[in-house]
C-alpha cells in the first residue's frame, strides 16, 4: 500500500521558501553578533547553507517540480506547523557535515539528502 502525501499549495510552498530564507537570514545575523572567530569556526556550514539555499530561490513553480517528493525537503512544513520557522537548513547542514567532501550541484544534494532519510527510515 502506497503512503499518501500531503498536497501542498503554490502558497504552501511560497510561505516554505520565505521560512527557508528566513532561517538563512537568521544564521547570517548570528554570524555577524558572534564575530570572526566564530564565522571561521562556522566555515563548512556556511558552505553547506549556501549551496542548500540555492535550490530555494528558484521561482515557486519550478521549486515545487523539484522538490514536491522529496521527504527531507518536505520537513519544512512540518517545522511551519510545529512553531512558524523553518529549522530546515540547520537539519541538513548536521546531517552533511559528516559526509565527505563533496561538490554537487544544489539538486543533487536534495537528492543525496532524501536517500538518507529513506535509509534512516
Amino acid at each position: 500500500m502506497k503512503e499518501k502525501r500531503a498536497e501542498f499549495t503554490k502558497t504552501d510552498w511560497q510561505r516554505a521558501q520565505t521560512a527557508v530564507f528566513n532561517e538563512y537570514d537568521r544564521f547570517v545575523k548570528r554570524l555577524h553578533v558572534e564575530g570572526v572567530d566564530y564565522t571561521i569556526l562556522q566555515a563548512r556550514r556556511i558552505v553547506i547553507y549556501q549551496d542548500l539555499i540555492e535550490e530555494w530561490k528558484h521561482n515557486v513553480p519550478t521549486l515545487m517540480t523539484d522538490l514536491e517528493d522529496n521527504i527531507q525537503a518536505l520537513t519544512v512544513f512540518t517545522d511551519l506547523a510545529e512553531d512558524g520557522q523553518s529549522h530546515l537548513l540547520d537539519r541538513c547542514a548536521k546531517k552533511m557535515e559528516v559526509w565527505p567532501d563533496y561538490i554537487p550541484s544544489p539538486l543533487t544534494i536534495w537528492l543525496e539528502l532524501a536517500e538518507d532519510v529513506e535509509r534512516e527510515s
